[in-house]
């Protein structure tokens, strides 16, 4: 049953990953926006050996009845997946970095905000809608403490707490802050501390969708 189900969730994540203030001043950033990332054979290997080794050396002998240690193998084995699908996501939204804000645009020449995110998970073959507002009811909703990197935050701009922006967690900084990655209008694809003061008091909540 063990060896049953990680060769499943092996087999679906190799599937899975196969198929608008700043930390970042633009001007060092340029370097990043003219190629997107794209991830190596040599990466999903790595990946498909990991899954591979982690199975051949926990999964045997197999007690009939171990059920929950199975499920507690596979959680960890989807979680590390995970984490290399979200770097990956992650790689590719940084090569946006100083691509110029553009309302409506949707290329490296000008990008805004949903575009921006849109383009990034489209790399990975997930498809979201053109419009954060859209993109805001994906997902589950999570909250702002227990956010990671690859989820989504939304943002009011133009007041009545209405979704009129959106941007990808991106990590947190040395004093534990949230920081995420997204097309400002005045700066373009930057990475931005949720607190800065702009933008920490126009946040709405957290979603995540992978």
């Amino acid at each position: 049953m063990k060896t049953s189900l990680l060769g499943m969730a092996a087999l679906i994540c190799t599937m899975f990953i196969t198929s608008c203030s700043s930390l970042t001043p633009v001007g060092e950033a340029t370097q990043f926006s003219s190629r997107s990332y794209v991830p190596q054979t040599k990466l999903l290997t790595i990946q498909n050996k990991l899954l591979n080794k982690r199975a051949n050396l926990e999964v045997t002998p197999v007690e009939i009845n171990d059920e929950a240690s199975s499920m507690v193998l596979l959680t960890s084995v989807l979680d590390e997946t995970n984490n290399m699908f979200t770097g990956f996501l992650l790689k590719e939204a940084e090569t946006y970095i100083g691509t110029p804000y553009r309302y409506g645009g949707t290329t490296r020449k000008g990008i805004d905000c949903s575009a921006f995110v849109r383009s990034v998970f489209e790399s990975f073959d997930m498809n979201l809608p053109r419009v954060s507002a859209e993109q805001a009811k994906e997902g589950i909703t999570i909250n702002q403490s227990d956010a990671r990197e690859g989820d989504l935050l939304f943002f009011a701009t133009q007041g009545r707490g209405r979704v009129s922006h959106v941007g990808i967690v991106h990590g947190r900084n040395e004093s534990g802050v949230i920081t995420f990655i997204h097309s400002s209008t005045s700066q373009g694809v930057t990475i931005t501390p949720l607190n800065d003061k702009y933008w920490g008091k126009r946040f709405l909540y957290a979603k995540r969708i992978l």
